[in-house]
């Protein structure tokens, strides 16, 4: 049976929606946070590594690249940030982690931040 999108979630006691299915790969949903002193919603796209370094188009050369998180503008369900994780997978318990590690990010400004040890592929 198909559940309707967003579905609204909570996890230990950190609500999020649902913008659609989430898959081993990927997660889209929305949550409230800060962001330049002003409450608003994250429209957060989710990746892991693997499944961002899949969707590049194939270099015969070795490319190098770090987990991040990148601030956009407004969309429709609120300000966009992807953020691509060097982890195995998105569950729920990923996205909770990510809500946190977001709400936590102290000087968090429009752009690319890059973290974490970077990871060569083809």
């Amino acid at each position: 049976m198909n559940q309707p999108y967003p579905l609204a979630r909570e996890l230990q006691g950190i609500q999020f929606n649902l913008l659609a299915p989430t898959g081993p790969g990927q997660a889209r949903f929305t949550f409230t946070g800060r962001f330049l002193n002003q409450e608003i919603v994250w429209d957060t796209t989710l990746l892991t590594l693997a499944q961002y370094l899949a969707e590049q188009p194939q270099s015969t050369q070795p490319v190098v690249r770090s987990a991040f998180l990148e601030v956009s503008d407004d969309t429709l369900h609120g300000r966009a940030i992807r953020v691509v994780l060097d982890i195995p997978r998105i569950d729920e318990p990923a996205i909770v982690r990510t809500i946190i590690m977001i709400r936590q990010y102290k000087r968090l400004q429009p752009g690319r931040h890059e973290f974490g040890e970077p990871r060569a592929s083809i």
